[in-house]
């Protein structure tokens, strides 16, 4: 499940933008390929017992976007993708390269006050 290295990778990157400090909130914005309940689901499990523990997680959702042969122009859900960058065509079934894009990324580490 490539979703859980994704967000250990972000649960690095606010522990290092905090630099010991104690954070209330962390805003992302996430690929609709990563479904929200796993986002928070790994979120959840990697900041159990930790600083984070009882962190807010806000997230925004943003299309991943296919443009087919077959006419399809539109978003991927997660069953469409193939590895990180092909996916299947949800309308023809055509493997096609997806545009390189960050799944996940991180907007705001609001400090604790």
């Amino acid at each position: 499940m490539h979703e859980v290295s994704l967000v250990a990778e972000l649960v690095e990157a606010v522990e290092l933008r905090a630099d010991g400090r104690p954070v209330s909130l962390v805003r992302v914005r996430h690929a609709t390929t990563i479904p929200e309940d796993v986002l928070r689901q790994a979120f959840d499990m990697l900041t159990e017992g930790g600083p984070l523990a009882a962190v807010a997680l806000e997230s925004e959702p943003f299309d991943v976007r296919l443009r087919c042969a077959c006419g399809f122009d539109g978003p991927l859900g997660h069953d469409d993708l193939v590895g990180a960058s092909m996916a299947v065509c949800p309308s023809c079934g055509e493997l096609s390269q997806v545009p390189a894009t960050a799944e996940i990324e991180l907007i705001e580490v609001r400090l604790a006050t």
